[in-house]
C-alpha cells in the first residue's frame, strides 16, 4: 500500500485529504462520517462565529436607532 501520510500545519495526517469549513461540517455527525470515508482532517467553523455575527447585528441595531433618533429631533 502507498504511504500517503503528510504534514499539514504541523499536524501529521494519514493522507492529504482535508475538508474545509463548509455547511457540511456544521454538524459533528457529518464530520465523523467524512472521517469514516477517509478524510484525514476537517477545518471547523470558528467557535466564535455566532458571537461575531450577534455583535455585528447588535451594533447595526444601535447605529440605526441612533440615526433614527437624530432624524426625529
Amino acid at each position: 500500500m502507498i504511504d500517503l501520510s503528510t504534514t499539514y500545519m504541523g499536524l501529521q495526517l494519514k493522507n492529504p485529504l482535508v475538508a474545509s469549513a463548509s455547511p457540511l461540517l456544521k454538524k459533528i455527525e457529518r464530520a465523523k462520517r467524512m472521517e469514516e470515508a477517509g478524510i484525514a482532517a476537517v477545518v471547523m467553523y470558528s467557535l466564535f462565529e455566532e458571537q461575531v455575527i450577534h455583535e455585528s447585528l447588535e451594533l447595526d441595531h444601535h447605529l440605526s436607532r441612533a440615526t433614527d433618533f437624530s432624524l426625529n429631533q
